[in-house]
């Protein structure tokens, strides 16, 4: 990782808006998916392209017959995509958990969500911010989310690209990769 996408407000006034106004901030394209499709192959534009005007990363969903089906896995898979990209830069004023995430992160610490919930995006925003902000470092990360090593260890753990992501943090302030086992 060369570079950390950084915003003032982070990943979050992206993946809290509203579905509608998420939606005018992101720019759709509409194609035909290669592969298998029997008689509706190369006939209808169904594949989906979401591309999140300001920060020029997009997503794509291409598996369903359906359009709308496709435009919903799409800016569904945006939103992951930018909470796992997008920091927010805590070093001028501490690092703390966003106020819509307080709900996930509870006094216990952190615990394991589905990856299925609408709150997963900024669970992963928080989850990242929080380890940009202690510079890669796990124990001062489970530190500032009231929890232990271990269970933040068993969290990452669940998703590979969130795992994948974790390690490119830690490559970008010079710290050993973690392994997946």
């Amino acid at each position: 990782m060369k570079e950390v996408l950084v915003f003032s407000e982070g990943a979050y006034p992206f993946i809290t808006a509203g579905d509608k106004e998420f939606l005018r901030s992101c720019r759709l394209e509409f194609y035909m998916a290669s592969g298998p499709g029997g008689q509706k192959k190369n006939r209808t534009y169904s594949a989906v392209r979401a591309t999140h005007k300001k920060t020029n990363i997009s997503a794509l969903a291409e598996e369903s017959r359906s359009q709308s089906d496709n435009k919903e896995k799409a800016l569904k898979r945006l939103k992951k995509k930018l909470a796992l990209n997008v920091r927010k830069d805590f070093f001028a004023t501490g690092f703390t958990v966003h106020q819509k995430a307080s709900v996930i992160f509870l006094k216990e610490g952190i615990e394991k969500i589905n990856s299925r919930n609408r709150l997963y995006p900024l669970f992963c925003a928080v989850l990242l911010d929080a380890i940009y902000a202690a510079r890669g470092k796990l124990s001062e990360t489970s530190e500032m989310l009231n929890s232990s090593t271990g269970k933040l260890n068993k969290v990452l753990r669940t998703d590979k690209e969130l795992f994948s992501v974790v390690n490119r943090l830690r490559g970008y302030f010079g710290l050993n990769i973690l392994r997946f086992s």
